[in-house]
């Protein structure tokens, strides 16, 4: 019989999500590296990291070692280029990958191993491998790209210490954000294709098995919606209103950083000057830290559709309350929008000291999740931050419910969805990871271990989702998700000092377990009440639907995963039970290797009682309807806000259906001779949607 305590359970179990963003790594800032390929068979190169100068804690490398503040075995399966990021001797220049030469390589392991200099450090096996045998040290002007997609993003604080025991690591990813009020869930759990074969001559049974392509699939959730961060990855481009983005916690000056180099879309990083050797500073005394939050004001237009040409009317653009709009309200149509974007600060590396001018201290500020939009050194930064009530212009659910200093975003669609990591960690007992700090812990193996395992599934991309409400009810979002691959915390099947090398996130234990923790989750107090149907409107064909008893909005984004051919010359490391060390397996070539969306698609069907024959002269005669810009009406609008006790500003959230067809309109004759209700198709092309809440950033 099973003691007390043996089993995993569901209410010690988490699960929390992250953005993941590409990290750039120039040589000599702070670290240099040198390229290997030693083996015989020139099957793979080695990348081993340099140097042990002492640098800040909020660096990407630990402060005076040259280890890489990625868990170990988190990058196996990683694309990563070479590229030239500034002029100077470029020692990697023949491995560039440029717009003639596309040379992508994979990292099939991610180890701690003592370097050239006998030091500790990372060290990172790619295929394919250079064609030399000769050892190449970096030079200035060479940078590593590790992309973006199945990389959560980098923590660049005190919280990340790697060592080659398992008991004495504490390793973490920036997967800290709240995923929602799930009722349900299923994670995309591994599935291994096995490879059966009979052969002639030796009976009637399988002869032969082989294990094939591993897969990630079907994750799913469902959830009350109590913000909009979900349609945020359904749909994939977010942009916030530079006038209503929190407020400035500090007095501007002339010395405030400015932008040192142009952004482009994608990129995980930005550059700035400061006026100070020692920090990032805004105003008279006010420095940037990791956790705090940078605003890209930017008044460059972007259109918000991509199937027809957007008409802007001369001055009718997102977000209203800006100066050069001529937008009335939010109801008001437009198909452009400034692209103003927030972004949390998850590293900052010293680069230079130009040598003279007021701003003459160059810094890199790494951030949590991609810039989607360019940006040019003309445009304007300023600092945000969290605090635990209104105070430092931070976003604050006040006791009436209403929100101060709050945030308006506008969510639409583009070319690509965003990737995120989801965490999860099981356990049979109610206590953290073994080096986590703040709460209690017990060493592996002891009578009261939790046997946890940490995984996080990596590379993860929307597939469908939908949205929808009954009378009564709360706003729902639901979703299918697929997964690139998984990591595994493997420190527990270590030979020797076997522990929890990840410390995993536990929501309100060790992550949101303050008001600023809770608000940079996406949970801030006050904030977790779903939207409710109750306190909703739906409009179309220039009225208000009075009579809706249900809807549905439903999304499909085309998102695929492809295997390809892949090497793995890497033997791969196992314990006495013959099972694998390796965080990633078989260097992730038996995983997908492409996430890729495809065509997008939107339905939406809406029940409700019949009072208007002009809804079937509408199917009948075939006529699309769509927005006029600078006008109201047009589209379908769905508009919910939560319910405030004072007058002010409410969290709401408003969805825009543009350019759509009635597919279908039934006419019932009920049975009971009562109302005629009917489930009315609808087939938009456009789906915008505009909140307010206390999110920085979905």
């Amino acid at each position: 019989m099973s003691g007390f305590g043996a089993h995993f359970k569901g209410d010690v179990s988490e699960v929390t999500m992250g953005h993941e963003t590409s990290l750039v790594i120039e040589h000599d800032q702070p670290r240099t590296w040198t390229a290997k390929t030693t083996d015989a068979t020139r099957d793979h190169t080695t990348i081993e990291f340099r140097g042990t100068t002492t640098i800040t804690n909020s660096s990407i490398f630990e402060q005076t070692k040259p280890i890489l503040k990625v868990p170990l075995g988190m990058l196996i399966g990683q694309k990563l280029t070479f590229h030239a990021i500034s002029t100077g001797n470029n020692p990697f220049s023949n491995f560039y990958n440029s717009t003639l030469k596309s040379r992508v390589y994979t990292i099939v392991d991610h180890t701690l191993e003592n370097n050239t200099d006998g030091a500790l450090a990372t060290q990172l096996k790619i295929v394919p491998a250079f064609p030399t045998t000769t050892s190449l040290d970096s030079g200035t002007g060479d940078s590593i790209l590790i992309h973006s997609l199945g990389l959560p993003t980098v923590q660049g604080d005190t919280n990340f210490a790697m060592a080659s025991a398992a008991s004495s690591s504490k390793e973490v990813s920036l997967t800290d954000q709240f995923i929602g009020l799930a009722s349900f869930m299923t994670l995309p759990d591994t599935r291994v294709d096995l490879h059966s074969y009979h052969v002639v001559g030796l009976g009637r049974q399988v002869a032969v098995q082989q294990t094939g392509k591993v897969h990630h699939v079907g994750g799913a959730l469902e959830m009350p919606m109590h913000s909009a961060k979900w349609l945020y990855y359904s749909l994939g481009r977010e942009t916030v209103s530079k006038d209503n983005c929190g407020a400035l916690p500090y007095t501007a000056a002339g010395t405030d950083a400015i932008i040192r180099s142009d952004i482009e879309p994608g990129q995980g990083y930005i550059d700035v000057t400061s006026s100070q050797s020692g920090s990032v500073r805004f105003g008279s005394g006010t420095d940037a830290a990791v956790g705090d939050y940078l605003l890209i004001k930017d008044t460059t237009l972007i259109p918000t559709t991509t199937y027809k040409t957007p008409n802007k009317d001369t001055n009718k653009y997102f977000p209203a309350e800006s100066s050069g709009s001529g937008l009335a309200s939010d109801a008001v149509h437009f198909e452009w929008a400034e692209s103003s974007e927030c972004r949390r600060i998850s590293a900052i590396e010293f680069l230079a000291d130009l040598g003279s001018g007021t701003l003459r201290y160059t810094y890199r500020l790494y951030v949590d999740g991609g810039w989607q939009f360019p940006h040019t050194t003309s445009d304007t930064i300023e600092l945000r931050k969290y605090s635990d009530s209104s105070s430092s212009g931070s976003p604050h659910i006040n006791s009436s419910r209403t929100v101060s200093n709050h945030v308006k975003r506008l969510l639409f669609s583009a070319e690509t969805i965003p990737s995120f990591s989801m965490e999860h960690s099981v356990r049979t007992r109610d206590v953290g990871s073994f080096n986590a700090t703040g709460e209690s812990t017990v060493s592996p193996g002891s009578a009261n271990d939790s046997k946890q395992l940490t995984r996080v599934f990596k590379g993860c991309k929307v597939v469908e989702w939908e949205m929808s409400s009954t009378v009564d009810a709360e706003l729902k979002y639901r979703c299918i998700f697929n997964a690139l691959s998984c990591y595994t915390d493997t420190g527990r099947l270590e030979s020797s000092n076997a522990g929890d090398r990840y410390t995993a996130h536990r929501m309100f234990q060790n992550t949101a377990d303050t008001k600023i923790g809770r608000k940079a989750s996406g949970i801030a107090e006050g904030s977790e009440k779903p939207f409710m149907f109750y306190n909703g409107e739906i409009s179309a064909f220039d009225q208000n639907l009075g009579f809706v008893s249900a809807f549905e909005l439903r999304g499909k984004t085309g998102v695929e995963l492809f295997h390809t051919i892949q090497s793995n010359p890497v033997a791969e490391s196992v314990n006495a039970s013959n099972l694998s060390l390796k965080q990633v397996p078989y260097g992730g070539t038996r995983n997908a290797s492409i996430i890729r969306e495809g065509r997008e698609e939107f339905e939406m069907e809406i029940v409700l009682a019949l009072e208007d024959a002009n809804l079937f002269h509408e199917l009948r005669s075939h006529v699309e309807r769509g927005g006029t810009v600078g006008s109201t009406g047009g589209t379908i609008m769905l508009h919910f806000t939560k319910p405030i006790a004072a007058s002010g500003t409410a969290p709401s959230l408003r969805v825009i259906i543009d350019d759509y067809f009635i597919t279908e309109l039934p006419i019932p004759m009920p049975d009971d001779k009562g109302l005629l209700f009917t489930t009315m198709k609808i087939k938009p092309q456009n789906v915008k949607v505009i909140s307010v809440d206390t999110d920085y950033h979905c």
